[in-house]
């Protein structure tokens, strides 16, 4: 294994274990204290620990460290099979992280706010951070695991929003955890608003099935074409073009990317040549045969 791979595994490595602990942090001490349920499985523990608390009249509680391990399981063999094993590695690295912050050993930090007088604060707050730490996860190419696992097979295969498919799935948990199980409707709204700011931010910052249309111009577009071609994958279309002012013959070669694609085929570019001209502009979609790949 070379040097290069090596930073680069260490690098997501880093992403996954930074992640995994600001949404536990998120989780502990924001949503918790204010009632507030968490996304995806995390929320399900939380539902769960609530009903075996209601059942065992408050004399039996599972760490939702415990819940959120068991309830990964199924979902890291999911991920394994159907989005790739090293994205099913990093998320149960992540749930695993996870898991241990949330054994209940980490203290709650108040920031001198009553949560429960507070409860549209640390909705926010919450839904920022947990939301940050899910975008960038998926963004780098990890996960924090759970229903992260689900939404990105499914971003993947059928090219739906993370943030729209895991807000339905939030949106359900809200409803049971705060009407249902608490009686207590004013938590699922504010649920609600956490779940809508997590979405936000998920979709804003992990964008790998938005489009982009790059156009390269450069006295060394065979070179920047077989390198787009090698390292990402993607069909290249060259292009002649003539400068109005100097008349000097160039080729444009024009590419459809993933904007999760776009950094490393900016680096390319540099690369092979400094003195590239790139325009990139935003596509509102395709029509054909764009392959949608793993994240890995």
């Amino acid at each position: 294994m070379n040097k290069k791979v090596v930073l680069e595994e260490s690098f997501h490595v880093s992403i996954v274990l930074v992640s995994a602990i600001v949404f536990s942090l998120g989780v502990m001490w924001f949503l918790t204290p204010a009632g507030l349920y968490a996304a995806g499985v995390t929320g399900l523990g939380q539902i769960i620990q609530k009903i075996i608390l209601l059942c065992t009249d408050s004399k039996v509680e599972i760490p939702l460290g415990v819940l959120t391990f068991l309830f990964n399981i199924p979902l890291f063999i999911f991920g394994w099979k159907k989005v790739s094993v090293r994205f099913a590695v990093y998320s149960l690295l992540s749930v695993v992280v996870q898991s241990i912050f949330m054994m209940g050993w980490i203290p709650v930090c108040d920031f001198g706010i009553v949560a429960m007088d507070n409860q549209l604060l640390y909705a926010l707050i919450g839904g920022l951070v947990t939301g940050l730490a899910n975008g960038v996860a998926l963004r780098f190419g990890t996960s924090t695991g759970g229903l992260d696992i689900i939404a990105q097979a499914m971003s993947i295969e059928k090219g739906i929003s993370i943030g729209t498919f895991t807000m339905v799935f939030n949106c359900i948990i809200a409803l049971i955890g705060g009407g249902v199980l608490s009686n207590a409707w004013e938590i699922s709204m504010y649920t609600f608003i956490r779940i809508i700011i997590s979405s936000i931010v998920i979709d804003k910052i992990h964008t790998a099935y938005n489009f982009v249309r790059l156009d390269i111009i450069s006295h060394h577009v065979d070179e920047i074409s077989r390198r787009i071609m090698e390292e990402l994958k993607r069909g290249v279309t060259l292009m002649s073009v003539e400068g109005a002012y100097t008349h000097s013959q160039n080729r444009d070669a024009f590419v459809i990317l993933t904007s999760y694609e776009l950094a490393t085929a900016k680096k390319i570019c540099m690369e092979v040549d400094p003195n590239v001209f790139v325009i990139i502009a935003p596509a509102k979609g395709t029509i054909g045969r764009f392959v949608r790949k793993t994240i890995m």
